[in-house]
């Protein structure tokens, strides 16, 4: 089941649910897109057309962000929890290991890349890194899709920051023979230690946008944007109604 928040396509989903269409997808060798909806998003996505397609088109956009479920409870949707990006990619990463398959990993610093990596190496000893480049690379496009072409990888995280990350993916992930790709945000920085995440108050809370808002003053703006989001999304709702 789908509900429109914003005007954008969110579904009805957990984390078991996308676990479950995993292999589905790998067996047949078609692409599954999981793709991130927050406030940020929803509030900014339609400066971006293709990544409104983008959203669309994917197979799973989860509802990553409290404030998704907070506006589908309000009003009366079928929204009941959220599915966190980062800990969705730790089941990803998992499932890959339990299974040996190959992962790409794409974005972030140099230093923090390759940190991460290590340390995914060493919790997940039977995945199969297949590959990773930066987020700071001076590769084209054609030579980044080239790359992971080589290795067809079961599954590609882009870790590059919204828009940057889906802006990518819709413009090349039909050109990637890959299985599964996620937009995973920074969470390259929290698998390589370079950032840690919310302590366990915040996450169980539900209040993990507003520590990593206050401990990063990049972020601070987050803080407003959630109201906004809100009132914005209420207000879309009166006008639309379900359509």
């Amino acid at each position: 089941m789908t509900e429109m928040i914003l005007g954008l396509p969110v579904d009805q989903i957990t984390y078991a649910a996308i676990l479950d269409d995993v292999p589905k997808f790998l067996a047949s060798k078609q692409k599954m897109s999981i793709i991130s909806v927050n406030p940020q998003i929803a509030l900014e996505a339609k400066k971006y057309p293709a990544i409104i397609q983008l959203i669309e088109n994917s197979t799973h956009r989860i509802p990553d962000g409290i404030g998704i479920v907070l506006v589908s409870k309000i009003t009366g949707g079928k929204i009941k929890e959220r599915v966190a990006g980062f800990d969705l990619m730790v089941e990803l990463l998992e499932y890959a290991n339990k299974t040996q398959k190959k992962c790409f990993f794409y974005g972030a610093k140099p230093e923090v890349l390759n940190d991460a990596i290590k340390n995914i190496q060493n919790d997940y000893p039977n995945l199969i890194v297949a590959g990773s480049i930066d987020g700071y690379t001076k590769m084209t496009n054609h030579e980044i899709v080239a790359q992971m072409n080589a290795v067809q990888p079961d599954f590609v995280f882009v870790a590059l920051g919204f828009p940057r990350q889906e802006l990518w993916l819709a413009e090349n992930m039909a050109n990637v023979n890959g299985n599964i790709f996620q937009d995973v945000g920074g969470s390259f920085d929290v698998l390589s230690g370079h950032v840690k995440r919310a302590p366990a108050f915040f996450i169980k809370t539900h209040l993990e946008w507003l520590y990593r808002s206050l401990s990063n003053p990049t972020r601070i703006g987050r803080i407003v944007q959630l109201p906004i989001f809100v009132v914005k999304s209420l207000w879309w709702k009166m006008r639309n109604g379900n359509d």
